[in-house]
């Protein structure tokens, strides 16, 4: 391992944008495009969920491979493919010191619910066997793991919007333990009916007339690792977490851990605040949050403000939205791409300009209902 430093080095996507980094670029790139929001539901009227709708193995699984994976394990092994594609095959790591560090917050929502289903109506024991492992939330992770014969730690994580920020702070950790040489952070959700609608019930997802969030699917794998070699994307500089004493199902009613844990993955990274020229917003239409946001980066920002990005607005809210902002924060200071989604609102308000040149240094951080707050410094290679 060169040092402390830590390295993205490929990166692989599916979600509503499309199948893999170059649909993602193209939408980056794209300030009108907003996805289409459609998921239909039994007996009722669709709902407003971000959704992979295009979404197909073929060309990527082999059909014996993908028809025993529930959804969730798709999206991941396909966008885990991606990831490995730079290394043609012949990884430059023992597979037994390869982890998988993950999030999701809600794979196998369909499986549990046919599962419970056959139970509810036709008995125990005409479930099936070959379904219930899918239910667990550790499924796709573990299906990952066998597929790609990678028996490293694999270790799955369910905090909320949050979750692929810990994924990637957990493989940052293994790595430097020394519990492996390489790992796969990654976040997967499904778009599931039962999920959607329950939300919408709760009045937290948008509706015309009322703000509140868009759920998304999707999954996100980057490929971490402690040297640089040739297909270096961007440097993980620093992280930092905190918490604050919250509901479980509401944000924190202040910005104190969000501002705690930014100023962590600075001090880590050794950048000062007025270094950081890009801030991928967490915003995701709930009014909450973006006050939360706008108080904690009024308090961190006290001198030059650096440009900011929105995503999740048009991603989709979910697990895996945070680690989707990590990616386009590392897409970003890569070179790669300019994007062109510009900032939200409240913070173009607070002086945050829309980016407008490649940036050197971004602040990505999120804050989940029940108060963990978690937050990570990408930079230039």
């Amino acid at each position: 391992m060169s040092g402390d430093a830590l390295f993205v080095r490929s990166l692989g996507q599916v979600t509503c944008a499309g199948t893999g980094i170059g649909a993602l670029l193209d939408r980056l790139s794209d300030a009108a495009w907003y996805p289409e929001l459609r998921l239909d539901r039994p007996d009722a009227p669709s709902l407003a969920v971000a959704t992979c709708r295009e979404f197909t193995t073929q060309g990527h699984l082999p059909p014996l491979v993908a028809r025993r994976l529930d959804r969730p394990a798709r999206l991941l092994a396909v966008a885990a493919r991606e990831a490995l594609v730079p290394f043609a095959g012949s990884l430059p790591w023992p597979r037994d010191r390869i982890g998988v560090a993950a999030a999701t917050g809600n794979a196998g929502t369909e499986a549990l619910f046919q599962v419970l289903q056959t139970v509810f109506l036709a008995g125990p024991e005409e479930a099936s066997p070959m379904q219930f492992p899918s239910t667990v939330a550790n499924a796709a992770a573990s299906q990952l793991g066998i597929l790609e014969k990678l028996s490293g730690p694999n270790i799955t994580f369910a905090e909320k919007q949050v979750g692929g920020l810990r994924a990637l702070t957990e493989a940052g950790r293994l790595l430097r333990h020394r519990r492996a040489d390489a790992v796969l952070a990654v976040a997967v959700d499904e778009a599931h009916w039962l999920n959607a609608e329950g939300y919408d019930r709760l009045r937290a997802t948008r509706r015309a007339g009322r703000p509140g969030f868009v759920l998304g699917e999707g999954a996100v794998v980057l490929l971490v690792s402690g040297e640089p070699g040739p297909s270096l994307l961007a440097r993980l500089a620093g992280w930092g977490s905190c918490s604050s004493a919250a509901t479980t199902y509401r944000y924190p009613a202040d910005a104190v851990a969000i501002v705690r844990a930014c100023e962590s993955a600075l001090q880590t990274a050794g950048i000062a605040a007025g270094d950081v020229d890009l801030v991928v917003s967490m915003a995701n239409g709930a009014p909450a949050l973006a006050k939360l946001e706008q108080d904690a980066l009024e308090r961190l920002f006290t001198g030059r403000r650096p440009a900011a990005l929105t995503v999740s607005d048009r991603l989709g809210e979910g697990s895996f939205a945070s680690l989707a902002r990590v990616a386009v924060a590392v897409l970003a200071v890569s070179g790669l791409v300019i994007p062109r989604w510009g900032a939200p609102d409240h913070l173009s308000a607070a002086g945050f300009a829309a980016l407008d040149g490649r940036p050197g240094t971004a602040l990505v951080a999120g804050v989940a209902a029940g108060g963990s707050a978690i937050a990570a410094v990408v930079t230039a290679p």
